[in-house]
């Protein structure tokens, strides 16, 4: 099996597919369509979800949506035994996409800033946003009334993610004691700290 290069380069060789999380996910909650905003190459997803779109303004990403040989692996690699459903738009994830509707069960957001924010429109309602904190995804979350926070995960290793829902009013307490507020975040552009912090947080879409 010929891994795309790129995928290998960014993702397996950095050992940061979290092929664990996606896993878990699919476990634990009732997941068909994936969207996917930010993505650049991280395709683990369509390993685990059959059904999923990217979106990245990166330069010629779309490129590597293309290539025959990154279709191929999916399908030699994927843990399901329907054809993958692949999606990709070559765009900015702020700007509108006039073929989505609200018809996602998970979006999905890693390192690529409020995505959340963005994608809420195309979440149906009780869907799941799955984010972390780095770029403020989370802390954003946790002061928009549409979401609520269902769950967390940890990262033991690249393949094995625990998600837990207990004492979920323990989480998303400033250490500072100050909530932010959406501009605050804006201006910032990134997470703020909190005294307890998971690897990352599933917030459930409550409207």
């Amino acid at each position: 099996m010929d891994i795309p290069r790129l995928y290998k380069k960014y993702h397996i060789d950095k050992d940061h597919t979290s092929i664990g999380l996606f896993r878990e996910l699919n476990r634990r909650f009732k997941v068909e369509k994936v969207f996917y905003p930010g993505s650049h190459v991280h395709i683990t997803p369509s390993l685990i979800f059959p059904d999923v779109t990217y979106a990245d303004s990166f330069r010629d990403t779309y490129k590597f949506f293309e290539d025959k040989n990154t279709i191929e692996f999916i399908k030699e690699a994927k843990d399901y035994s329907v054809e993958p459903i692949i999606r990709f738009y070559q765009q900015n994830y702020n700007q509108p996409f006039q073929e989505l509707g609200k018809e996602f069960d998970l979006v999905i957001s890693q390192y690529a800033g409020f995505v959340g924010q963005a994608a809420k429109p195309y979440l149906k309602k009780g869907g799941l946003l799955v984010c972390n904190n780095s770029h403020g995804d989370a802390s954003m979350a946790s002061v928009d009334s549409d979401f609520e926070l269902a769950a967390v995960y940890r990262r033991t290793i690249d393949d094995k993610f625990t998600i837990s829902n207990k004492n979920m009013e323990e989480y998303m307490k400033p250490k500072s004691g100050i909530q932010p507020t959406k501009k605050q975040l804006m201006k910032s552009m990134k997470g703020i700290a909190y005294t307890k912090s998971p690897s990352g947080y599933i917030f459930k879409k409550s409207s």
